[in-house]
């Protein structure tokens, strides 16, 4: 029988499966197995929400925790964990205590301490969720230390604990090349997945390389390298029969249908398409400690759907997909919402539909700017070129004219 915390058993006595709980908070359900069976701990940024599904008091939430064995962080009053969304101080005060640990690691008279890997995954937890609600430049220089703090580790832990460390730095490595490309440095990008192969590789994690090859494509295609994404794309899909997790093996079919679009094999595509939907509709289990592809839902494949259409020229077909999966897109993706509706604007200039254009052109453009995501804003230059023709549409010199003032250097080139 598994053994469940007293978290677990107050969220049972609360009557929240797993699934229910995660889709509350906004979580992936391997994070909510992961509390039940006491290998992690809720965030505290999540404390607030937490304390509100078990209708108790912050102070209860912390005994809970205490008796889960969860870390409790000092200073964190009533009033602190009334707050709502992420907390800037939730996210350091774990930094802290890697750091704190760090150190003790470091040490020559002590053993190197393996619960410091429990803690990095904390961290990276932390950071991810974070990622989307408070844009990528918050983010990068704490993800690139942790991945310098990683690296300091591998020769000083045992063999065990130095195939998780290899993991646990390829996960942030791969992170950092997502909050690189969002800002737009898409080189750096390509530089960190590189790095976060290499770690993979040495880790011999089936689902890392599968991950690591399938981001890899995804920023070739960002940069137009056509030929590199469906290559890459490919060699993901060579450890499919390996990869244990269902969500790893639904982002690296999805992937697989954009190098079959770009092939112009719109057959192959809509298969790979199918497969990864369904795959994506799978429970998670403990076969992704990480969580490493959790935001694969049925919504991120059904908006790859609409992007593929577009790949594959179906203009207004795409346009469909975009309209009616966009009206159930999770709160906690604001970022990627934003990054989504700017596809869906060139999508709707590709399919000649000039007010359509300007109504998610606007919308993604607030979203750009609350996130600081030149990712999105480089996918508004590119449909505000398009728009050219429509400067006499009501809305569409304003739109022009907001995009580049806000992309002036996007605009230039």
């Amino acid at each position: 029988m598994t053994r469940r915390t007293a978290l677990g058993e107050a969220l049972l006595m609360a009557g929240y499966t797993q699934e229910g709980l995660a889709e509350k908070l906004g979580v992936d359900r391997a994070t909510v197995q992961r509390w039940h069976s006491g290998k992690n701990r809720p965030q505290p940024y999540l404390w607030p929400k937490l304390a509100k599904v078990l209708g108790v008091s912050p102070q209860q939430l912390r005994e809970i925790l205490a008796a889960s064995g969860g870390t409790v962080h000092r200073g964190s009053s009533d009033a602190e964990s009334s707050g709502a969304g992420i907390d800037r101080r939730s996210v350091l005060s774990t930094g802290v205590s890697v750091g704190v640990l760090l150190a003790l690691g470091e040490s020559r008279t002590q053993a190197f301490n393996p619960a410091l890997v429990d803690t990095f995954v904390d961290l990276r937890d932390s950071l991810v969720a974070a990622d989307s609600l408070l844009g990528s430049g918050s983010l990068v220089n704490s993800a690139v230390e942790q991945v310098s703090n990683v690296a300091r580790l591998f020769g000083r832990a045992d063999l065990k604990t130095r195939g998780r460390l290899f993991e646990v730095g390829a996960l942030f490595a791969e992170f950092c090349g997502w909050l690189a490309d969002d800002l737009g440095k898409f080189e750096d990008g390509r530089s960190w997945s590189r790095q976060a192969l290499e770690w993979a590789h040495a880790s011999g994690s089936a689902d890392l390389l599968a991950y690591v090859l399938m981001r890899m494509s995804q920023q070739a295609q960002l940069v137009g390298d056509e030929g590199a994404a469906a290559a890459l794309a490919h060699s993901s899909g060579r450890y499919d029969s390996s990869v244990r997790s269902v969500r790893v093996r639904a982002a690296v079919r999805q992937q697989a249908a954009h190098a079959s679009a770009l092939d112009g094999d719109e057959v192959s595509a809509l298969s790979h398409l199918d497969a990864a939907y369904h795959l994506s509709g799978k429970d998670l289990d403990e076969e992704d400690p990480y969580s490493l592809a959790g935001y694969c839902t049925p919504v991120y494949v059904t908006v790859q759907r609409a992007a593929v259409l577009n790949t594959l020229g179906k203009h207004r077909d795409a346009l469909d997909e975009y309209d009616r999966v966009l009206g159930d897109w999770p709160q906690e993706f604001h970022r990627e919402r934003g990054l989504h509706l700017a596809r869906r604007t060139h999508v709707a200039v590709r399919a000649g539909v000039p007010d359509a254009a300007v109504e998610s052109g606007f919308a993604a453009l607030t979203i750009a700017r609350e996130t600081q995501s030149r990712r999105t804003i480089r996918e508004l230059v590119r449909s505000a070129a398009g728009m050219q023709q429509w400067r006499s549409y009501a809305g569409v010199d304003d739109f022009v004219e907001a995009v580049a003032t806000e992309g002036e250097a996007e605009w230039a080139c």
